[in-house]
C-alpha cells in the first residue's frame, strides 16, 4: 500500500504591518494554490492574542510613522545591533509562540512561510518541538534587519543575490526575489497602448503614478501641488490613495477630476490630475504609465521595478524604507529625492525625455512567488 501523502499544508504568516507583507503572502498563496496536493492556509500573526491589543498596536504604528518617525527610526536602529534588542525579541517570540501554539497545532503545517520577522521569530521557537515543520522566511525588503536572522529557518528568501550575505544564521539562502502576485506573471501581456488607450492616455503624454502604498502615506497633495505649480508640458499626473479613503476624498475635493477625465482641473493647470482610490487594476496602469512617484516599501518597489517604469522615491522613511532607497539607487537606478524642489525637477527631466515605450526594461523576477513555491513544495516532500 502506498504511503503517499494526498495533502500538504502550508502555512503562510504574515503581519499587517504594511500591506507588503500580507500581498507576497498572497502571491504566495497563489502561486500554492496551483498544485492540487496542497492546502493553503493564509495567516495573520495577530490572531495569536486577543484583537484589541493588535488593533491598539497597529493605531500606534501607524501614528509614530506618521506624526514622529524619528521614535521608529531609534527603534529600528536599536533593534538592528546584535547585541542590543535580541533578548526583547527572544521575549516577545517566545511568548507569541506559546500563544500561538492552539492555532498551529489545529493547522498542523508541513511548512510554514513567513512574510514578516516575529512569525518567523515565532516559528523558530516553535520548532523546537516539532522539528519536522519546514519554515520559510521571504524577506520582502531590499535590506535585511537583524530581528530576521534566527536559528531555525531552513530557508531564506531574498530580495537580490547582493543580500545573501546578509543572512549570517546557517541556513540556505535563495534569490529568488520578493514575491508578486498573479497578475505580474502574465504582465508581458498588457500592452503599453491598449492599456493607455483604456484609461483615456494618450501617446503624447508622459503619465506619472503616485503612489503610498496600501496606506496611502505618501504626502501626496504637497507633491501634486508642486508639479501642478511647475506645469510640465505633457505630464499627466495619476495618484492612487489604496485604502487610504480620507486622502482619496480629500484629493477629490482639492483637485476636482473624475477618473479618466482628458479636460484640464479647476484651478486651471495645463496638469491633468486623476484620483483613484483602491484598485485591482494595479499592473494595468503600471504597464501604461512611465513613470511613478512612491514610498520606499519593498513590495511596491519590486512590482515596480517588474515593470520597467521609472522610479522615484520621494522621503523614504527611516528604517528599512531608507534601507531599500539607498539599494534600489545604487544597483537600480532609482531616484530618491528628499526634497520637493528636487522631486518636481526629476520628473520634469524625465517628462522631456522620448521614447518611453521603447525604454520600458522590467527587472527583478516576475517568477518568484513560483519558485519560492516549488523550492518549499520539494523540500517537504523529499522528507
Amino acid at each position: 500500500m502506498s504511503n503517499i501523502r494526498k495533502k500538504y499544508t502550508v502555512l503562510l504568516l504574515s503581519a499587517p504591518i504594511g500591506s507588503g507583507h500580507r500581498l507576497a503572502a498572497e502571491a504566495l498563496r497563489e502561486a500554492l494554490s496551483e498544485q492540487a496536493d496542497v492546502e493553503v492556509v493564509h495567516g495573520n500573526v495577530f490572531d495569536f492574542f486577543p484583537h484589541f491589543l493588535g488593533s491598539t498596536f497597529l493605531r500606534t504604528y501607524l501614528w509614530i510613522l506618521g506624526c514622529c518617525p524619528w521614535l521608529y527610526e531609534l527603534a529600528y536602529k536599536w533593534g538592528n545591533q546584535q547585541s542590543g534588542s535580541l533578548w526583547l525579541r527572544s521575549l516577545i517570540n517566545r511568548s507569541l509562540a506559546l500563544l500561538g501554539s492552539s492555532y498551529l497545532q489545529r493547522v498542523r503545517p508541513d511548512a510554514v512561510i513567513a512574510t514578516h520577522a516575529t512569525p518567523a521569530g515565532i516559528m523558530c521557537y516553535y520548532k523546537e518541538k516539532h522539528p519536522e515543520i519546514f519554515l520559510g522566511a521571504v524577506v520582502t525588503d531590499f535590506t535585511v534587519h537583524k530581528w530576521w536572522l534566527c536559528n531555525g529557518v531552513d530557508a531564506y528568501f531574498v530580495a537580490d543575490a547582493r543580500l545573501k550575505e546578509k543572512i549570517t544564521v546557517p541556513t540556505q539562502v535563495q534569490a529568488f526575489g520578493i514575491p508578486l502576485r498573479q497578475d505580474f506573471r502574465r504582465f508581458d501581456s498588457f500592452d503599453y497602448d491598449a492599456c493607455r488607450k483604456q484609461y483615456g492616455w494618450t501617446s503624447e503624454e508622459r503619465v506619472c503614478l503616485v503612489m503610498g502604498g496600501g496606506e496611502g502615506l505618501l504626502p501626496m497633495e504637497e507633491i501634486l501641488l508642486a508639479l501642478q505649480k511647475k506645469s510640465i508640458a505633457g505630464l499627466r499626473l495619476v495618484a492612487i490613495t489604496g485604502n487610504n479613503a480620507k486622502l482619496e476624498q480629500k484629493l477629490r475635493e482639492r483637485f476636482a477630476v473624475a477618473a479618466g477625465a482628458a479636460e484640464q482641473n479647476v484651478a486651471g493647470s495645463a496638469t491633468p490630475i486623476e484620483i483613484y482610490g483602491f484598485r485591482q487594476d494595479v499592473p494595468q496602469l503600471l504597464a501604461g504609465a512611465d513613470m511613478i512617484i512612491t514610498k520606499a516599501g519593498g513590495l511596491t518597489c519590486a512590482e515596480v521595478l517588474a515593470t520597467g517604469l521609472e522610479l522615484f522615491i520621494y522621503k523614504p522613511l527611516p528604517g528599512q524604507e531608507r534601507g531599500n532607497a539607498a539599494f534600489l539607487e545604487q544597483y537600480y537606478q532609482a531616484k530618491v529625492c528628499d526634497g520637493l524642489e528636487q522631486l518636481v525637477h526629476a520628473v520634469a527631466a524625465a517628462s522631456c525625455q522620448k521614447g518611453a515605450k521603447q525604454g520600458k526594461k522590467p527587472l527583478g523576477n516576475r517568477l518568484a512567488a513560483m519558485q519560492i513555491a516549488e523550492f518549499v513544495l520539494e523540500k517537504i516532500k523529499s522528507k
